[in-house]
């Protein structure tokens, strides 16, 4: 008869391995609901990737907490009915979660955040607190199971699992970072159906070490993408587009300006500016839909929530703005200071189906000279087009840069980081408006009978700690300085005029589709916004970062972070006892931002 081991620390961290990966088996088979909302890929690769992603997502969330809480226990406190205890109600805690997020993603097509928990009526709270119970029980079962298992013998070699479990692991990565580089969507789609995943990217430096062929890469995507258009995740737009127009259509050049702040226009600083905006319909309560290039982009031309960015991106869906442009017989040309790739990464989501001839770059970036840069190759392009009587879609994306012409060499000593940034800010700014006079007289100069709408506008906005809280440039937070943006429009055939009402850039795609193309849906069928003209203020709207979004209210804002964690802060962005969440707000936004999945 064996003779029971002494309790060791050696003993209980094994415990602790082998109950975290019968528990990661269990997550497993309660996250069997996310494969059955996803459905199982034709694709070989793809289908090797759900199920290298899916081993390994869910032995990192079962095994690893439990794993680091024996190995922390055994240290501290060596004691097996402490460890034992504390292992069966985060087992417990783990997979009552896991059973709460499938039932939150099944009906929402996002994972649990605790925004949605806020909104939890009290019978979710108590069937949550039955499935806790039950769980607690049966993991109080297992975990003496595993005891008996552990101290049967001196020693359980399971080296061999947790090495195959991290081949796993790294299999799963390795397909994502190929597939991402390679544009490769039945593999990046499964992405958002998996709670806390976030697969690495290195696309890149891939290109960079040679193993990929930007290029190559850039005509196999759009041969896949015409041979499997449609993904099936989303419902995008909700029905289809009804567009006819009997007046004639006009040109639309789109010029965007890294982080143009519209109170930094004036006739001084920026002449060029400011003698378009006094000819131009003036937006000027008017907010970017994030406080970064990424999501400032996708705000502007999808007209949707952020937190849809990573399955368009996924999927490679253009905006229904762009589709219209290529049904209506568009010629579509780009050109970019930075490229199109990241940040913005506009090339699989705005561009996603224009061919690379389409899209133009100086290509080795020098920053000030970029912009020049881009401002010749457009006229060259506008001047030389092979039909000048097909209408023309162009933007010009501008971007400052660190260098720019004209930035001061030094500062005074005395001078505060926000004081030396504005000064930097200033002087680029003044040397992007020199490009954008040239870019306005040879519109006026080029005439092919045909009227040309301009838009000029910025991604987000930049800041020079006017809050007093430290924060400098953008995408660090979601107040009013980084989410002010610019938006000027000179549209033919309009008066000049100011409109003072809160707008977005979510109200863009919806103007011109309406006023354009004559499109006859209402914008909820394809946006979150509604038609500029109509002057309709926004009550919220909902704006991205990289990682995080928010919910902004006018005068309070709701802030979600990775994980879940939310924040609810004023208008000055602080906290304030007297601040609450308003549920039938909280309620819309989140069905806004499930819409659009199927």
């Amino acid at each position: 008869m064996t003779e029971p081991q002494p309790v060791t620390r050696g003993l209980l961290i094994r415990w602790s391995a082998w109950f975290g990966i019968l528990n990661a088996g269990l997550f497993a088979l309660i996250g069997v609901r996310y494969l059955l909302i996803f459905g199982w890929p034709d694709d070989a690769l793809a289908a090797l990737y759900v199920a290298l992603a899916y081993i390994g997502q869910f032995a990192v969330l079962g095994y690893l907490p439990l794993a680091l809480l024996g190995c922390l226990v055994a240290l501290l406190w060596p004691r097996k009915a402490v460890l034992l205890s504390l292992g069966v109600v985060a087992g417990s805690f783990g997979l009552s979660l896991m059973v709460l997020d499938t039932n939150v993603f099944e009906q929402y097509r996002f994972h649990l955040s605790a925004l949605s928990v806020a909104l939890f009526d009290t019978s979710t709270w108590v069937l949550t607190g039955v499935v806790f119970l039950a769980l607690l029980g049966f993991q109080a079962m297992l975990a003496g199971s595993v005891w008996k298992f552990v101290t049967a013998r001196r020693a359980r070699r399971g080296g061999w699992l947790a090495a195959a479990l991290i081949l796993v692991w790294c299999g799963g990565q390795g397909i994502h970072i190929w597939a991402d580089a390679t544009a490769h969507t039945a593999v990046t789609g499964f992405t958002r159906f998996m709670p806390l995943y976030f697969p690495l990217k290195a696309k890149r430096r891939l290109a960079k070490l040679g193993w990929v062929d930007p290029a190559e890469v850039e005509k196999q995507r759009l041969l896949r993408r015409a041979n499997a258009p449609d993904s099936g995740q989303l419902r995008y737009p909700l029905a289809p587009m009804q567009c006819s127009t009997d007046t004639a259509l006009p040109n639309i050049a789109v010029i965007v300006i890294d982080a143009l702040r519209p109170d930094r226009i004036d006739a001084q600083r920026t002449p060029a500016l400011a003698a378009f905006a006094a000819e131009a319909q003036q937006f000027t309560d008017h907010y970017s839909g994030g406080n970064s290039s990424r999501m400032g982009f996708f705000s502007l031309f999808y007209g949707l929530p952020s937190t849809y960015w990573q399955s368009f991106y996924d999927l490679q869906r253009p905006p229904v703005l762009m589709q219209q442009l290529d049904a209506h017989g568009y010629e579509v040309m780009a050109f970019s200071a930075v490229g199109f790739g990241s940040p913005a990464q506009i090339d699989r989501t705005l561009f996603a189906a224009t061919p690379p001839t389409s899209r133009r770059t100086p290509g080795e970036h020098t920053y000030g000279s970029d912009n020049s840069a881009i401002t010749v190759l457009w006229e060259q392009w506008l001047t030389q087009r092979a039909d000048p009587a097909r209408p023309w879609f162009g933007l010009l994306y501008y971007d400052p840069g660190k260098f720019a012409v004209g930035q001061p060499a030094g500062f005074p000593a005395e001078w505060s980081e926000a004081r030396k940034l504005e000064a930097g800010y200033m002087a680029r700014l003044g040397a992007n408006d020199r490009e954008i006079a040239a870019v306005l007289a040879t519109l006026d100069a080029v005439d092919n009978d045909r009227d040309t709408l301009v838009i000029i506008t910025s991604d987000h906005g930049y800041e020079f700690d006017e809050l007093g809280l430290g924060y400098l440039g953008h995408a660090s937070n979601y107040g009013e300085w980084q989410l002010r943006a610019t938006l000027l429009m000179r549209w033919p055939g309009r008066e000049p005029r100011i409109f003072r009402h809160r707008s977005a850039h979510q109200d863009v795609p919806a103007t011109l589709l309406e006023e354009v193309f004559g499109c006859s849906n209402p914008p909820s069928d394809y946006s979150s916004g509604s038609n500029l003209f109509a002057g309709k203020e926004w009550e919220w709207m909902i704006a991205g970062s990289y990682t995080s979004h928010a919910i902004v209210e006018p005068g309070q804002l709701v802030v979600s972070y990775p994980g879940g964690l939310i924040e609810l802060l004023g208008k000055d962005y602080r906290p304030d006892a007297a601040l609450e969440l308003h549920p039938a707000v909280m309620q819309e936004a989140m069905s806004e931002m499930r819409r659009f999945f199927k």
